[in-house]
Parts: C-alpha cells; structure tokens; sequence
C-alpha cells in the first residue's frame, strides 16, 4: 500500500510540474504583451495599423503609444509598459542616437527598432534588434531610374531634399544615390542640397529660395513622397514641367502614388510599411518567448537586423502600389 501510495503521489508531482511549465510558459499568446512606441505620419501610421493587425491575427496582445514625440516622452512610456508586463518593445525611436537610453528603460525587455537604425553597437542579436529596409537601396533605385530616363547623360545638376540630419533613412538614401551615380562614372553637381526634415511644406520654401539663384536643375531628388510631391505640385502650378525635370520621390505613399499616377511626380519606392510593422511583430513575439529570430524572412546572418526589401515605383506598376 505505501508502494501504491507513493507511486500515486510521485505521477501527482510530475503531473504538477508539467503543468505549471506548461502555464508558465512565455510561449503562449496570452503571455506576450507587446509595446508600440511612435509618432504619427503616413508612414509609421500605417506601419502602426499593420503591426496591430498583424498581433491580433496571432493572438497577442499590443498597446501602442503615436504620442512619443520626444526622446522624454517615449522613455516615460516605455518605462510604464515594462512596469505593465511588456514582454517586448517595438519601438520607432525620436531619436536613434538615445537607443541606449531607451535601452535602459526597457530594463532588459526586448526592443525592436524600426524605421530609423541606431548605432550598431547599441545592437545586440536577439535582444535589440532593427527592423527596416535596406536605406541605400531606395537612394539606388532613384539613381538607376534618373539613368534609365537618361541614356548617354554623363554629368546632371542635381536638387537634393534630405530627411533629418543624421538618420539612418535620410543618411542611407543620400549615399545609395550619390555612390551609384559616382559608380556608373557620372558627374554629379548637386546645385542645391538640404535638410527639409522629411516635411513638405519646408521642402517648397527651400525650393523657392533656390529657384531665386537662376541655376539650371535637371532633377529633383527627395528622401521622401511627402517632401517629392508638394515639390512637384508647386512645380506644376508654377509652369515648371516635371515631364522634362523630373520629381523622384521614396515610400509609395498613397499622395506619391497619386502624385505618380496625375503624372507629376516620376517615380518612388515603395517602403513595405505592411511588411515592416508584420516583421516587427513577429520578432516581438520570438524574442518574448525567448527565441531566435533567425527564422523570421529576411534576418541576417548576425540575427540583428530584418530587412524588408524596398520595390522601384513608377508609371509602369504604379497601379500595383495603389
């Protein structure tokens, strides 16, 4: 009988362990909370709709903040959702350059940086990791287009609006299409170039002030559709034909691809937003449960970074994109 007994009680106690492994565990949906810091515009909005979608399909839950507008603001919110049981971050910093700073107020919860890379070095495979596109890629493509448009042209003047100074986006855009046009031998004289902080509005205000200095342009280069098409809507109310000095944009925003489809914006690229909100979830949901993300598509080999490929936008397959 004590036999009986103690085999009874042994199967008991194995049968308990099992079964709080089993409630314990981080692998289920309902134990991952994921935190989503970022601020509003066309884009990160929509990549904001697609990871929230993206954690409903999957059954898990996602609090996002579209107010962490300064570099205070998101460390405050990120430092309430890791109070609150966060088990990963996905966040779209204000400012790249503090990742170690948000960093410490995830104390020790995942973080997925998107949209704007910071430094490598405050990077660290399968615990903060960056989402996004190749940014280099983007200023290629602008680049390729405008030679493509071009057959024979060896030499251009070129107006450049730039993002904000020293992000990744802004930084990876301006080299991919300076490096490609210097690669395929081509001179380049950029009679206007800077910072328009991703805003139209500023971009037409440094437009019309070059405009003033008299200087022949062949094209108008922009880091993004919002800057590219209020530049290209002035453009052609002012008598400027944007058919023969073309407009090139980066997003596909869905302004850009009217822009593009009306005919005066020539071409953008397309920036998955869908893809990287999708992507950033689904690390958010790895990393919680104390995984690799090595099998998420497009990670590289140091399981740090996730790229989402950006797509050439133009009259051809525009429709594509709308």
């Amino acid at each position: 009988m004590k036999k009986l007994i103690a085999g009874i009680l042994a199967i008991s106690s194995a049968l308990l362990l099992l079964t709080g492994c089993g409630n314990g565990s981080a692998a289920t949906g309902k134990n991952t909370k994921i935190f989503l810091s970022y601020t509003e515009d066309d884009f990160k909005t929509a990549f904001a709709n697609a990871a929230i979608a993206e954690a409903q399909a999957k059954g898990v839950t996602i609090d996002a903040n579209a107010n962490d507008a300064t570099v205070e603001a998101q460390v405050e919110s990120i430092k309430k959702a890791v109070a609150g049981g966060a088990t990963a971050i996905i966040c779209i910093a204000a400012n790249a350059s503090t990742a170690q700073e948000l960093e410490v107020a995830a104390n020790g919860v995942p973080i997925i940086f998107c949209n704007s890379a910071p430094d490598a070095e405050y990077l660290k495979a399968d615990k903060y990791i960056y989402v996004g596109s190749s940014e280099e890629q983007a200023g290629q493509f602008q680049a390729e287009h405008l030679l493509s448009m071009n057959p024979g042209k060896t030499s251009f003047d070129i107006v450049m609006f730039k993002g904000e100074k020293n992000h990744s986006g802004a930084v990876g855009r301006q080299n991919g299409f300076k490096y490609t046009m210097k690669d395929n031998g081509i001179t380049v004289n950029y009679v206007f170039e800077d910072y328009a902080n991703w805003k139209g509005e500023m971009a037409v205000e440094e437009f019309e002030m070059f405009l003033k200095t008299g200087q022949n342009f062949d094209a108008v280069v922009c880091h993004n559709d919002t800057m590219a098409v209020a530049v290209a809507e002035y453009m052609a109310s002012h008598g400027i034909d944007t058919s023969k000095i073309p407009v090139l944009g980066v997003d596909a925003t869905a302004d850009g691809v009217a822009a593009l489809e009306k005919g005066i914006l020539e071409f953008t690229v397309y920036q998955s937003a869908v893809g990287q909100g999708t992507a950033a979830v689904d690390a958010a949901i790895e990393l919680s449960k104390g995984r690799s993300v090595s099998s998420i598509e497009g990670v590289d080999k140091t399981n740090t970074y996730i790229y989402v490929p950006f797509e050439a936008v133009d009259k051809s397959n525009y429709k594509n994109y709308k």
